[in-house]
Parts: C-alpha cells; sequence; structure tokens
C-alpha cells in the first residue's frame, strides 16, 4: 500500500497546488461569499452537533497498532463553531487506540479497531472533547471527491473553481469561482460551498438557545452514514465517545490520508 498512499499524496498535492493558484485570481469573490462570522479568538468547548470533517495523518491496523497508542488529525476545512464565529483549518484533534484485535478471519471473532477522540487544540489552547464517527472514507474514494462529477474536465473548463464535483455519499457541489449550491437527491439544495469549505444549511445545535449555524461537511454529503471504500460487511459503529470498525473477513484499518467526519457529543 506505500504505492497507493506515494499516489494519493501526489495526486493531492498537484489537486492544492491548482487549488492555491486558482484562489489568486478568484479569492477576492470568495471572500465576499465568507458568511461565517471571524475566526475564534479563544477556544471553549464546544457545543455537542458540531461536525468536524478531520484527516488521517497515520495508519492504524488492528491487532499491529496497540492500545493506548496516541495519534492525532487535524481539520480539513473552516469549521462554523456559532453563528458568528468558526475554527481555521488545521485545528488539531487528539485520540487514541483504545482497543485492537486483528480477529480470527470469522464472523465470531472478527477484526476489530476501537478509537476514541479526547481533545481539541487550536490558537494555543486545548479543550476536552466527545466526538462520534458519522462516517469514515477511504483515502481513494476521497481522492473522486476532488474531480469532476462527470469524470472528465467538467464543461471543457480547466479551472476546478468551477468544476461540478461530487461529496462522499452523493450529493453534487456546484461551484463557480468556488462558490455554490450544495445539491441533494430531488436537485434540493442541502447547503453551500466556498473557497473555506463545503457546509450543509444551518442547523440547531445542542443547548445553543436556537441558534442555526451550518455544519461543516469536508469531503461528505450531507446525508453521508458509516463506511465508504472499505472492505464489503465491514461495520462502524459509534457511541459513547468510541468509534469502532470491524470486518470478518479482512483486517480492519483506518489508512493514512483517509477522512473521517465527526460530530461533537454535548456533555463532555
Amino acid at each position: 500500500m506505500r504505492w497507493v498512499r506515494s499516489v494519493h499524496k501526489m495526486k493531492l498535492g498537484v489537486w492544492c497546488f491548482g487549488f492555491l493558484l486558482m484562489f489568486q485570481a478568484f479569492g477576492g469573490r470568495a471572500a465576499e461569499a465568507e458568511t461565517h462570522g471571524q475566526a475564534i479568538t479563544e477556544l471553549q468547548p464546544l457545543p455537542g452537533g458540531i461536525t468536524l470533517p478531520v484527516a488521517m495523518g497515520r495508519t492504524l491496523r488492528a491487532g499491529k497498532t496497540r492500545p493506548g497508542t496516541a495519534f492525532q488529525v487535524k481539520t480539513t476545512q473552516r469549521v462554523p463553531v456559532s453563528e458568528t464565529a468558526y475554527l481555521k483549518r488545521g485545528a488539531v484533534v487528539r485520540g487514541e487506540v483504545v482497543a485492537s484485535d486483528a480477529g480470527d478471519g470469522s464472523a465470531l471473532h472478527p477484526s476489530t479497531l476501537t478509537i476514541r477522540f479526547t481533545q481539541l487544540s487550536y490558537g494555543g489552547r486545548t479543550v476536552p472533547l466527545m466526538t462520534r464517527a458519522v462516517a469514515i472514507a477511504n483515502l481513494m474514494v476521497v481522492d473522486d471527491t476532488f474531480l469532476p462529477a462527470t469524470g472528465s474536465t467538467d464543461r471543457g473548463n480547466s479551472n476546478p473553481a468551477s468544476w461540478t464535483t461530487r461529496q462522499v455519499g452523493g450529493d453534487e457541489v456546484a461551484r463557480s469561482g468556488w462558490v455554490g449550491p450544495v445539491v441533494g437527491s430531488g436537485t434540493r439544495t442541502v447547503g453551500s460551498a466556498d473557497y473555506y469549505g463545503v457546509y450543509s444549511l444551518p442547523a440547531k445545535l445542542e443547548g445553543a438557545n436556537g441558534a442555526l449555524v451550518p455544519r461543516a461537511m469536508g469531503v461528505f454529503s450531507t446525508t453521508a452514514e458509516g463506511l465508504y471504500g472499505f472492505d464489503q460487511g465491514a461495520q462502524l459503529s459509534s457511541s459513547g465517545g468510541l468509534i469502532t470498525i470491524t470486518d470478518a473477513k479482512g483486517r480492519a484499518v483506518i489508512r493514512d490520508g483517509d477522512h473521517l467526519l465527526l460530530e461533537v457529543v454535548a456533555g463532555r
């Protein structure tokens, strides 16, 4: 899999380089479309319901990665945390491996990998955190979200700032100068996109006194749930702050380059 990771990183690097070049031309328009207020200056515990799209920076493999192993992931886009404030991309979420069992290849004793995230660090401050995993996407599936949905250069346009792309789970993002609607089934508008990320329509947060906040979606659809691009039969379960992948036929694994959509659980 080393060559797969190398190809993935090369493809992503080329895409990001092009992304930055295009921003020089379209940055002004993206800034005008900004609707998420200002970056927070002092980190506080996040309310329940905030979503954190993150990317893995190492591989965790059941039976090989030991319980107690610490690791960290980073947010992949701007994350609205209130009606007027957001976290910049790159906030650090720290986690640990809770259980790691290779299994024996049977349904009675499947391969099992359990992790949990416990801290969020940003701007020199760290707060406790409890999350559940809404969805996890394999790195190869993630790559597809940066390509035109048609599978070729979109409408003859070589500029990715104005491509229509497809999120993990099926939503399409129809960009023009990085800005545009997120379209779900039945051509319903279910969110929006700008240079800084992809968001759901505003939703009420737990204990937020009626505040409506867009949810950061990263590469995921607003309806995404479970595992994408994993072995057939692999399953994701998440509760009580624990995130577990089981695989009866193969080895449960979260790879370097995989993306996770985490949701903050209130009460921590």
